[in-house]
């Protein structure tokens, strides 16, 4: 379980590092609500809403026609349950996408994906998941086929999220 931790940490630090002079990550505040109704791993009853600060590095190169996009997204901050339990949860969201000459207008390759929720009452979660991925200008715009997945993040065949609000 740490080293997964440490793969996202070590990225975002690489990615930063990497960035051309004068360039910064990208924070913006975030805000959740998750419920038991779309996370099955919640309790009957349990509503945990969320506020955090989110940093997002992007960079994208192209080469020979050829676009590579990457991105690092981390997530940290609070949560609270209906019954004032106080948590503090973390998220990560990586991936590299690339195109090719011959289709331009379609991306894929691998993300990493985690959440987790901790903290003194029961609503505690920890999920995630590896997926190839595409992106595309016409409808599925996102498709995800998961290498593997633990802890409910995401329904792969409708594309929505679960366990993981963000």
């Amino acid at each position: 379980m740490r080293r997964l931790a440490l793969v996202p940490a070590v990225l975002v630090i690489a990615l930063v590092v990497a960035l051309p002079a004068g360039a910064s990550p990208a924070t913006r505040d975030v805000v959740f609500t998750l419920t038991w109704e779309t996370c099955p791993n919640l309790s009957t009853g349990t509503t945990l809403n969320g506020s955090g600060i989110e940093s997002s590095v992007t960079i994208e190169r192209t080469k020979g026609g050829v676009t590579t996009t990457i991105n690092a997204t981390h997530t940290h901050g609070t949560s609270t349950d209906q019954d004032g339990n106080v948590y503090v949860f973390d998220y990560s969201n990586e991936f590299r996408i690339s195109n090719t000459v011959d289709d331009p207008e379609t991306f894929t390759g691998l993300m990493t994906d985690h959440f987790s929720n901790s903290g003194s009452g029961p609503a505690k979660l920890n999920n995630g998941f590896v997926a190839n991925v595409t992106f595309t200008s016409t409808p599925p715009f996102f498709i995800a086929d998961p290498i593997s997945s633990h802890g409910d993040p995401f329904d792969f065949a409708n594309g929505t999220g679960l366990c993981d609000p963000l």
